[in-house]
């Protein structure tokens, strides 16, 4: 049922983009947990919820590498340090910085510009 599911092109980069998110919100996950002390009940809650967000992601991802060349796979990942500025300004409310901004841009025009010949 999987292998039908998959056998759609907007269905593989809709696991990518899913995968992507989960990665990306390992790292809030991990950062919020790090917030407790080694070691208490809320810092083992938070590191066994990131174990299973990367648990989710690592099957994703290798789904998505029986599908998709490497390249075109890790292309996407860019989208990741989006997503983690993203999660940084809403859930820790960190400060914006116009050089933040523009490496942003930056990173995801590399993105644009590098997937635009996969047409």
């Amino acid at each position: 049922m999987l292998d039908r599911f998959l056998d759609k092109k907007r269905n593989v980069y809709a696991l990518a983009l899913i995968a992507i998110v989960f990665e990306s919100l390992s790292s809030s996950v991990l950062k919020v947990g790090g917030q407790y002390p080694f070691l208490s009940p809320m810092y083992l809650l938070f590191f066994g919820l990131a174990l299973v967000i990367m648990a989710i992601y690592a099957v994703a991802w290798q789904l998505l590498l029986e599908r998709l060349p490497l390249t075109t796979a890790y292309l996407r990942k860019g989208l990741t340090y989006a997503l983690i500025f993203v999660w940084a300004a809403l859930f820790f409310d960190e400060v914006i910085t116009l050089k933040q901004i523009v490496g942003m841009a930056v990173i995801i025009v590399g993105m644009v510009v590098s997937m635009s010949d996969e047409r």
